[in-house]
């Protein structure tokens, strides 16, 4: 049963007099919530209203909105267009509270770690501030520094989210895959990931090992001596950021081209991808090389998802329908039967809108998102790396529709997936994959005469049990049974009627 602590009491009324006000006081009496507050803007679009409703409520839920922007299997469409301009740029926290935050992180004065260390943070946001500083060997730094007390802030708030999230569930009705309680525990994960800048120190030491042979794609080095799960200290990339090349076709052209490389390599390749590739995230330097920064968000790829989503990439490519929706079939869950010749049009439908068309000619919401969009409404639940990828290829098509938009993105492509065949037919690729399925088969046929004992002893002992499952008997089953107690009840008024009639 939820519950709400007695300390949380005045955030729940705080939260509940901001639903009401944007107009989701309904929702609240649904679930048996007294609020206070009249509505303001029940004539705006649901998505802008849940927009304004996470900005008035602060950064924890702040971070819900932007976590929840690069999940379409859980969010519509017309709600991930608002959520993606959620904006955490708070008021910095005061330098005093930053210095504390990073002298009890790395155990010495900030004198002593830094030889220089700027009091204006360069960003500042929900979560975390970035401070500019130099280090005693005159390397220039970002300091990324948490937010003092956000764990604590986040941690209320999830509670309070996990009991608003079960006083909705069965009371309210979502749409999608997700329950309510389903929907805070991916966040909760995403959120916990964020808070530890460790995970992030290596995601990025990672993308970066990954990148040391490419030329012209690069990350940031990370200082791990003096990086903890509260402080990231990071090398300073300088450069031009992506948005600021709008004028510069040629410069624009080449990073273009590096995003697509950096994409393919990543996806088909690493196994390993960011997965917010905003402009903000991606410098271009003075030598053209491309950096991409901030790494709270990445994703991991296994073999078979890797596998999955080369049989998707090639059936887009090549138009082939019919392959797109069987793989999406077989990468996800699927809730009871699905219509396979209807998915398969509606994906079609969707390939056709890429096919021969520029960018410029696309529509806005024309991108990869609509695929898992598709799935999640033929009850296809897919694992959040797919959603969160196609969030990231989302981003990127947003950035080629704005910087070149005259470009047939299926044609872009077509390259790499010409590239990608090569690979994957390649002799050594082919030999290495025959090793691997006569190992399988190896170890099989080795594991058969025991499964053949087993089934003999099993056999022997009578503890086989063999079960024949009939849809058509289970229900003549029922209705003999249906039809013997209305004989029974037949017999038992005929009994009563002759009864009656004796005693008249």
């Amino acid at each position: 049963m939820a519950h709400i602590k007695f300390r949380d009491l005045a955030r729940v009324r705080a939260i509940t007099a901001v639903l009401a006000r944007h107009g989701f006081g309904h929702l609240m009496r649904q679930a048996g919530i007294d609020f206070d507050g009249e509505p303001i803007e029940v004539h705006l679009p649901i998505g802008r209203r849940i927009r304004h409703v996470l900005a008035d409520l602060g950064p924890t839920f702040v971070k819900l909105g932007q976590v929840l922007s690069v999940r379409p299997d859980i969010v519509p469409p017309d709600v991930i267009e608002e959520l993606s301009q959620l904006q955490d740029r708070v008021p910095p926290a005061p330098f005093e509270a930053v210095r504390e935050v990073v002298e009890a992180e790395l155990g010495a004065s900030l004198s002593d770690r830094f030889s220089a260390f700027d009091r204006e943070p360069l960003a500042s946001a929900s979560i975390a501030q970035v401070h500019a500083a130099r280090l005693p060997d005159g390397s220039e730094v970002a300091v990324k520094v948490q937010r003092p007390g956000i764990e604590e802030t986040i941690r209320s708030d999830l509670h309070i989210l996990y009991t608003l999230a079960q006083l909705a569930s069965g009371t309210i009705e979502f749409p999608g895959l997700y329950t309510p309680v389903e929907v805070v525990q991916e966040f909760e994960a995403a959120i916990h990931r964020e808070l530890d800048f460790l995970q992030e120190a290596q995601a990025c030491r990672r993308f970066r090992e990954n990148f040391r042979g490419v030329e012209g794609i690069r990350a940031p080095t990370v200082h791990g001596a003096l990086s903890t799960r509260r402080v990231l200290v990071m090398e300073r990339v300088r450069g031009t950021r992506l948005i600021d090349l709008l004028e510069d076709r040629r410069a624009m052209d080449a990073a273009m081209k590096k995003i697509i490389e950096a994409t393919y390599l990543q996806v088909f390749e690493h196994g390993f991808f960011h997965g917010d590739p905003h402009p903000g995230n991606l410098v271009v330097e003075a030598d053209g090389t491309l950096c991409y920064l901030d790494f709270g968000i990445t994703g991991l790829l296994t073999g078979e998802m890797q596998d999955t989503l080369v049989a998707l990439f090639l059936g887009l490519v090549y138009r082939e329908p019919e392959s797109v929706a069987l793989t999406l079939v077989r990468a996800g869950a699927t809730e009871g039967r699905i219509d396979l010749k209807a998915f398969s049009r509606e994906v079609e439908r969707l390939m056709a809108k890429y096919h021969g068309a520029t960018l410029r000619d696309l529509s806005s919401q024309a991108s990869l998102m609509e695929f898992v969009q598709v799935a999640a409404r033929y009850r296809i639940r897919l694992v959040p790396e797919y959603a969160v990828l196609a969030r990231a290829t989302s981003i990127l098509d947003g950035i080629a529709r704005r910087f070149l938009p005259d470009v047939d993105i299926v044609e872009e492509v077509r390259p790499y997936a010409q590239r990608l065949v090569s690979s994957r037919l390649s002799a050594g690729r082919l030999g290495g994959e025959a090793l691997r399925l006569l190992h399988h088969a190896q170890i099989a046929v080795r594991d058969v005469p025991m499964q053949l004992n087993q089934l003999l002893g099993d056999l022997e002992h009578g503890s086989l049990t063999i079960r024949v499952v009939d849809p058509d008997a289970e229900r003549l089953r029922v209705e003999v049974r249906h039809a013997g107690a209305r004989v029974a009840l037949a017999v038992c008024c005929g009994a009563l009627a002759v009864g009656g009639a004796i005693l008249i």
